[in-house]
């Protein structure tokens, strides 16, 4: 089972919807082997590893899919901070000053975690995403919401408690969960295992909506963003 990994306006309503299929024409094995060359490469070199995954790519679908399947198989999730965060938050959840400050100063520790160890959860997922994204040319977002895969005894969670991403493809937007794509934690040795999803890149909105609830509407997607 898969582990839950962690935790802009007004919109013209259109009937227009992102989805995989828009693209059933491309075939993405180029950008994926191109990605699969690359595996193991470090972020320290962020424009680099961007520059040498699309390079060779001719469309933003592509270019997109060769940062979207590298991610997805080079970071992993880390459980341990999912658990940590969760923990302080609820202890200082009365106190907004000092939970604040936690947000804060957590934000940098996972950003730090990225860079030096490739393991991260949510938010570092949707934020590289994005970061790699704008740095070839394609407009990315991060998108917070609640995200729920399993009811638990006291009901579906309450709140934002998940990130993803909306990017904009051949001027329309799509829905991805890079967090959810990469594979799950191995709860009984809090391990993580890469088992690669496919099915939450580019997932029609109306099947992303069935566990994934953005704070802001405009990124259920059912609207299109302008």
């Amino acid at each position: 089972m898969k582990a839950l990994l962690c935790i802009i306006s007004f919109f013209l309503i259109l009937n227009v919807q992102g989805q995989q299929s828009d693209f059933s024409e491309i075939d993405f094995s180029k950008a994926d082997g191109i990605a699969q060359d690359h595996k193991g490469e470090e972020l320290l070199n962020l424009p680099l590893l961007v520059h040498n995954l699309t390079s060779q790519l001719t469309t933003d679908a592509e270019r997109f899919r060769a940062i979207y399947y590298w991610v997805c198989h080079n970071i992993e999730g880390n459980q341990f901070l999912i658990f940590k965060n969760n923990h302080k938050r609820k202890k200082l959840r009365n106190d907004s000053l000092a939970l604040y400050n936690w947000n804060r100063a957590f934000k940098k520790e996972i950003f730090e975690r990225l860079v030096k160890d490739k393991e991260t959860l949510c938010t570092g997922y949707a934020y590289l995403i994005k970061e790699m994204a704008n740095r070839a040319g394609i407009a990315c977002e991060i998108v917070h919401g609640l995200g729920t895969i399993k009811k638990t005894p006291s009901g579906y969670p309450k709140g934002a408690n998940h990130s993803w991403n909306a990017v904009k493809l051949d001027g329309k937007w799509y829905v991805c969960d890079p967090t959810w794509s990469a594979g799950y934690t191995n709860m009984p040795t809090m391990e993580f295992v890469f088992d690669y999803d496919d099915s939450y890149f580019l997932m029609e909105p109306k099947l992303f909506l069935k566990n994934h609830t953005p704070q802001d509407e405009q990124w259920s997607l059912l609207e299109k963003y302008n």
